[in-house]
């Protein structure tokens, strides 16, 4: 099982702080073949002076910058990582977590005795659950491994879970141009090529708690919203040659939904939003999204109609609740 080269890839800003623990716990890995690059986002700390310590101790850490030909953020750097990957699977990880001892034996051992395209394992807090996506797990150990409902976010798993063939993970890019949902993104690109998956009921990565976590950070209700729309809708765009008309619909039904759910909310891109709601389910689709929009905003009753757009999507209510 050694025989395979793990490439962890790992994008960084201004973690200097963190990132040493993070590279000790790989360090420390009973699985031996890895490579672990890591990609500098522009840090103004004193990134480069440690990582040239970690590069100068072991051959199998190396440290890149990310060129100007990939947009500033933590996709483009993982972008360049993934193309610099020598590996045959690939762990994308984050410079502020930990590896358990066996992360990299316990996900080789599942990808490669099965004959998977990826594996997905488990993450907790070091000290405890993470009570949100704790219950992912148990409805993906349920459901298994389902496009649809990847794509309305009954699955879910985070990026550092994931062990994943590296010629299938060089098919798919991270979209730069978003800063928050990259994974989703990414993720629903992946299980549209493939549903080839197991999932490793085994926590092999701890998440920090501290101020400054890439994964944990708080952040408000009406950014995060934001976020998670402008992530669905720049999906769509991603997947219209991966994804069937049912899939497209689920994924615009989320869109929808969030408009619904939160009226108060200023969401963006609302009229590309409209574009792709007339070409999936058709002009008068549109027109019902308007209604539901206006009575909704001025006398909370727009359920009529986002059910009537429910009924085209195929969605049922238990998905949507």
């Amino acid at each position: 099982m050694n025989n395979s080269l793990v490439s962890i890839i790992i994008p960084t800003y201004n973690r200097a702080h963190l990132i040493g623990e993070t590279l000790d716990s790989i360090l420390k890995q009973t699985y031996t073949n890895w490579e672990c690059i890591v990609v500098d986002d522009g840090s103004s700390d004193t990134t480069d002076e440690l990582l040239n310590e970690y590069t100068n101790k072991d051959s199998r850490i190396h440290y890149h910058h990310r060129p100007h030909r990939h947009l500033p953020g933590g996709n483009g750097a993982r972008n360049y990582g993934l193309s610099s990957a020598k590996g045959d699977y690939v762990i994308f990880f984050d410079s502020d977590d930990l590896m358990t001892k066996d992360h990299v034996k316990i996900k080789v051992s599942a990808i490669k005795n099965s004959k998977f395209d990826y594996v997905v394992a488990k993450t907790k807090f070091i000290d405890e659950l993470d009570t949100y996506i704790e219950p992912r797990y148990k409805k993906l150990q349920a459901f298994g491994f389902s496009a649809k409902k990847y794509l309305l976010q009954e699955i879910n798993w985070l990026t550092y879970d994931a062990c994943i063939k590296t010629s299938l993970a060089k098919s798919i890019q991270f979209n730069e141009e978003l800063k928050s949902g990259q994974e989703f993104n990414y993720f629903s690109k992946l299980i549209l090529q493939t549903t080839n998956a197991f999932f490793v009921d085994i926590y092999v990565t701890l998440r920090r708690k501290h101020d400054h976590s890439i994964s944990s950070a708080k952040k408000s209700r009406v950014k995060n919203l934001q976020s998670a729309f402008i992530s669905c809708i720049l999906t769509y765009e991603d997947i219209q040659n991966l994804a069937d008309l049912e899939e497209r619909k689920a994924l615009l039904f989320r869109c929808i939904d969030m408009i619904y759910k939160n009226k108060d909310i200023d969401f963006p891109y609302q009229k590309k939003l409209q574009r792709a709601i007339r070409k999936e389910f058709g002009f008068f689709s549109v027109v019902i999204f308007k209604l539901m929009v206006i009575t909704n905003a001025n006398f909370d009753k727009g359920y009529t109609f986002r059910k009537l757009i429910q009924q085209k999507s195929g969605i049922d209510n238990a998905a949507s609740a």
